[in-house]
């Protein structure tokens, strides 16, 4: 996905919660600033990539919006496919008194979060994860690290080559 300049939004760190018998999570206080901050405390949850939730600063996803979903084509299959990945499962929430979001049961299904939560930030928005898949996407990240890092240079030198990518 490509990003827009979206302020000051900096989500760092790793954490690790619990859900609520109601299904709530505390948000880590250095998010809630941001959150804050950026957005008043309203978010936006919607189903990531690779089985996670991934929550954004309401400004932050309006930017997603504007600059990367509304400007598919909605008379090409993919397009319309890629768009409800998000559009289906995004859920608008705010902050409550005490920093919690209530996550409903359609995004702890994709996730698989039942209890335990890892809280991941990743600069412009955090990540939800259960403990059994954080544990595995992170093995991955590992493996293919030097892989990855040698494939994304290629792509910014050829960026640079020929600006028009």
């Amino acid at each position: 996905m490509k990003w827009g300049k979206m302020g000051n939004i900096r989500f760092r760190g790793f954490f690790r919660h619990v859900l609520d018998d109601r299904k709530r999570l505390a948000i880590p206080s250095q998010f809630r600033n941001v959150l804050r901050h950026e957005s008043e405390g309203k978010l936006i949850l919607t189903p990531g990539y690779d089985r996670e939730i991934a929550v954004y600063a309401l400004k932050t996803w309006e930017g997603v919006e504007d600059n990367e979903l509304l400007t598919l084509s909605m008379d090409r299959l993919q397009s319309r496919r890629y768009r409800r990945h998000f559009t289906f499962g995004v859920k608008e929430d705010h902050l409550d008194a005490q920093g919690r979001i209530l996550i409903p049961d359609f995004l702890l299904e994709h996730s698989a979060i039942t209890k335990d939560v890892i809280v991941i930030g990743e600069i412009n928005y955090f990540t939800l994860w259960s403990p059994e898949h954080y544990e595995k996407f992170s093995e991955e990240v590992d493996k293919f690290y030097l892989d990855d890092a040698e494939s994304i240079e290629d792509l910014r030198r050829r960026k640079h080559e020929d600006p028009s990518r």
